[in-house]
């Protein structure tokens, strides 16, 4: 299998890297990313000199850029996206572009090519949660940050793919995610 791994060079994208290719011998994976203050290449230190994979630099919302990759791969997972609660509070309109435009041009691609698709979301998107319980599917979507509704955003032009379009989608919804919490051999910031 090939997978397009967007925002691959980010911690949680880079881990999913690693392990594909540790754990699946017969994979090639195409990792795609911007290279902003989450992505860097020193966190896919390994796979960039391994034969079944490539990087390429490149913004999820170029859709020039993005339809070539998903076009000759079998399935992409989408980790692209701008991050952190507090950055969104300074400039909302760089989370909309990345996390409901680039998620757009994903899709676009991925509908037009028959392929399928991973989207990595967030747990923010339920705000917050009263009591001493935790989130599940069927709770309703209340954002309450720019972060949040962009990456509700995102998640919600996925379903109406899926449902406008039988494009095959799957969305995960991880809690926060931090150094010590994945088993890697490091990880890269700054």
């Amino acid at each position: 299998m090939k997978i397009l791994v967007t925002g691959g060079a980010g911690f949680i994208g880079s881990t999913y890297v690693h392990r594909v290719l540790a754990q699946h011998p017969a994979d090639e994976v195409v990792t795609f990313d911007r290279l902003t203050y989450a992505g860097r290449l020193a966190n896919l230190e390994g796979p960039l000199d391994d034969p079944r994979h490539r990087f390429v630099e490149g913004d999820i919302a170029d859709a020039d850029a993005v339809d070539p990759l998903v076009a000759a791969c079998d399935a992409v997972v989408n980790f692209a996206a701008e991050t952190h609660v507090d950055r969104s509070l300074l400039d909302s309109a760089a989370f909309v572009r990345a996390n409901v435009t680039g998620v757009l041009t994903v899709l676009d691609a991925v509908r037009r090519h028959g392929k399928r698709m991973v989207h990595v979301s967030t747990d923010e998107v339920y705000g917050d949660i009263e009591g001493d319980r935790h989130s599940v599917e069927t709770d309703p979507l209340l954002p309450r940050s720019p972060y949040a509704a962009a990456k509700a955003g995102g998640e919600l032009m996925c379903r109406a793919y899926a449902v406008s379009y039988g494009t095959e989608i799957l969305i995960t919804r991880g809690c926060n995610t931090v150094p010590g919490n994945i088993q890697r051999r490091s990880y890269h910031s700054s």
